[in-house]
């Protein structure tokens, strides 16, 4: 058996996560497996091997992940489950976010919410107020509609956004043994406790109504399996679509206006023909990858890439931004290219635990874009971009713009 190659990276280094692509494209020239002892982790770095080991839980699975998942929303969630418990959980909700259901269900209402953020940022900016994107609008914008589809009150949204920051920091930080790291631990902790109290009182709402109200919470409180669900994985399904929802549509949109900003011709593409404003999405998705690295287990003793066998219960980490740049399946792929040939990528996941609301985040963001080249085709990026501290979702820190 090939010996597997080693490397030494602590991939919570601040110049790693600033721009992690090159020493990425290092590793895959090593191999198709890379053994990180900083993390005691099996790395993965090809299109075609991340897809495997994210779609076959037979010998690649999440059963390690589930404390994980604990520790960050409360409670088990179908994000840290295989097999039928995870479609089971899963497809309680799956019905309402088919493409067909959000298009009808939600375009209007996401329409509406997407003109009244979008116009009052762009009316702040153009007043000359600086501003931070990420701050003043796309955060806002996922917040609502996840609020929303969740049945919150409105006056809760910028709770929302303050919880769902808090717990999604915490992803990121588990790797990290530094007192600030702890520190966001436990920062996370007591947002995933707040988050999960009020979505509890969602939920005693619901039960005394006796009716379904048709939100996400709603139709967990009345399906069939989930009466049998403990109300702690009930709520933390909520806190964890909560999080998933704002955290990466919020991000991807901060880093279209990055991707737009860096590359002002292919900008000015967009504003002249929409049509393609769809593949400007899926380009941005490929080339930030807001999703760096998702954390699967080897659970056979023929868990193997490639020929090399990894071994049974050892970590294995799938680098999606890293895929996403593999030269084996896209030409150039290091350029931002709204122009280039489309192909499916590992934004939004592979294989059974694909993003839940993926075709919910692509209206979103369509609707958001093009609103945005409505009231301001020409911007500028105001100052240094720096990302923040967590590659796994490695993310902006802000966006701040000005009016051209």
């Amino acid at each position: 058996m090939t010996e597997c190659p080693t490397v030494d990276v602590n991939m919570l280094d601040p110049d790693f996560v600033q721009d992690p692509y090159e020493t990425m494209a290092a590793w895959r020239a090593l191999g198709p497996v890379v053994y990180n002892s900083h993390h005691d982790q099996y790395m993965v770095m090809s299109h075609r091997n991340c897809s495997r080991v994210l779609g076959d839980i037979r010998y690649f699975n999440s059963a390690n992940v589930l404390p994980e998942m604990e520790k960050a929303f409360g409670g088990p969630t179908f994000l840290g489950t295989d097999g039928a418990r995870h479609q089971t959980v899963r497809g309680i909700w799956e019905p309402g976010f088919e493409r067909r259901t959000v298009e009808a269900d939600w375009t209007a209402r996401i329409q509406r919410i997407v003109d009244v953020y979008v116009d009052h940022f762009v009316e702040r900016l153009r007043s000359g107020e600086p501003l931070d994107a990420l701050a003043g609008m796309t955060r806002i914008i996922p917040t609502v509609v996840t609020a929303q589809l969740l049945g919150a009150e409105e006056d809760m949204y910028e709770d929302f956004i303050k919880w769902s920051d808090a717990t999604a920091a915490v992803l990121g930080a588990r790797l990290d043994p530094t007192p600030r790291g702890q520190e966001i631990v436990a920062e996370g902790t007591a947002a995933s406790i707040a988050l999960n109290s009020y979505i509890g009182g969602l939920i005693e709402k619901h039960r005394a109504q006796g009716a379904s109200d048709g939100s996400l919470m709603a139709q967990m409180v009345f399906d069939d399996f989930a009466s049998s669900m403990p109300d702690r994985e009930i709520l933390a399904n909520g806190t964890m679509l909560t999080v998933a929802a704002n955290e990466s549509t919020a991000q991807v949109m901060a880093m279209m206006l990055y991707a737009l900003g860096r590359h002002p011709d292919q900008r000015r593409a967009l504003v002249a023909d929409r049509s393609l404003v769809p593949a400007a999405l899926e380009e941005v998705h490929r080339w930030s990858t807001l999703t760096q690295s998702v954390l699967r287990f080897a659970c056979s003793d023929e868990s193997q890439v490639e020929g090399f066998t990894i071994p049974e219960g050892s970590a294995v980490v799938t680098l999606l931004g890293c895929a996403n740049r593999d030269p084996a399946r896209w030409d150039d792929p290091h350029s931002f290219d709204i122009f280039r040939a489309r192909k499916a990528h590992l934004g939004f996941g592979f294989g059974p635990h694909i993003c839940l609301g993926i075709h919910m985040a692509r209206l979103e963001m369509r609707l958001w874009l093009n609103r945005l080249l409505d009231k301001l085709p020409d911007y500028e990026i105001a100052g240094d971009i720096e990302f923040g501290p967590d590659f796994t979702l490695r993310g902006l820190r802000g966006i701040p713009i000005t009016a051209a």
